[in-house]
């Protein structure tokens, strides 16, 4: 029985980063999606049911890099975050996939400090909600499938005045597809795989518009215990695939392109007898350019009301 809770998770907490990085240093302008969000069976779909879970993210930022790599600060940036994430996998087949739609209410903190420039600032509020009206899973052998459409909306606090702010101030389309493979009968070794793409339209009050990017995830894992523990090595690559666009984007960036990589391990276990799923996720981010550097940190429960018929006994 495979348990997997939105597949399609969000980069909230890199909004509160890039409004930290513009009070420091030249930035690029991030996407809704953050890297190393997802790990274990992201390439696999939930069975029907109703989820219901609660995400917690820590991202501690140690640098701040260059367009080379190099360190250009050393701030002291704390971003944390809850998000309440909803989620329905349909019996309904469409294209031979189970049909699923979710959505996630993000509301995050930051706070900025730097001895450098004698500067700090703090923001916490509702962030930018994730809605995905399209989500497909299929399962084939020794193979699962996902595909899926999602938007976020500009509903968070947005001041293009504000050095820090609780939303991004723009639309974003997100499309994704991940695959999980297992690799022996007994379905215990496996790995998996997540493309994310982010296409991304202009800033509210601001003549920018963030350039296209795309994040791939990776994982290699063990199942234990019956099925209810999956353990292994996670990580993820990002980068943008076009420079940022507008009047607004400073001359020092403009054309430049922003990436970065990351790798830890991942914990799962699904309680099946009390309905939850626990998750912990740790990834330590590097070759980095133009962004934020630091680790994540990522751990959630969920609630699962399976709506599936018990088998008899």
């Amino acid at each position: 029985m495979k348990l997997v809770f939105l597949c399609a998770p969000s980069r909230l907490l890199s909004l509160f980063v890039f409004a930290a990085l513009s009070l420091s240093a030249p930035a690029q302008q991030l996407g809704h999606y953050i890297g190393g969000f997802t790990g274990l069976d992201n390439g696999s779909s939930a069975p029907p049911g109703l989820y219901a879970a609660a995400f917690g993210l820590v991202e501690p930022i140690n640098s701040i890099k260059g367009p080379n790599g190099n360190t250009v600060l050393r701030p002291d940036i704390n971003v944390g975050g809850v998000i309440a994430a909803y989620s329905v996998v349909t019996p309904k087949k469409i294209l031979g996939g189970d049909y699923a739609l979710a959505f996630m209410v993000p509301v995050l903190n930051t706070r900025f400090t730097s001895n450098l420039f004698n500067a700090s600032a703090e923001s916490a509020g509702v962030s930018d909600i994730l809605f995905e009206p399209i989500g497909l899973g299929w399962e084939k052998g020794r193979a699962n499938y996902i595909a899926s459409y999602a938007f976020y909306a500009p509903s968070g606090d947005f001041n293009p005045n504000s050095p820090l702010n609780p939303g991004l101030g723009f639309w974003e389309h997100q499309i994704q597809a991940g695959l999980t493979y297992n690799f022996d009968k007994k379905k215990l070794w496996n790995a998996s795989g997540l493309t994310t793409w982010e296409i991304n339209h202009s800033k509210s009050g601001l003549d920018v518009k963030p350039g296209p990017i795309f994040t791939g995830e990776y994982s290699f894992g063990r199942r234990f215990f019956k099925y209810q523990m999956n353990a292994g090595l996670v990580g993820f690559a990002s980068q943008k695939l076009s420079a940022d666009s507008g009047s607004g984007i400073n001359p020092l960036l403009r054309g430049q392109v922003d990436r970065g990589f990351g790798a830890g391990g991942e914990w799962k276990y699904t309680d099946i007898k009390h309905k939850l799923a626990y998750d912990v996720r740790y990834e330590q981010q590097f070759g980095v350019q133009l962004r934020t550097s630091g680790q994540v940190l990522v751990f959630s429960v969920t609630f699962l009301d399976l709506l599936l018929p018990k088998p008899a006994k």
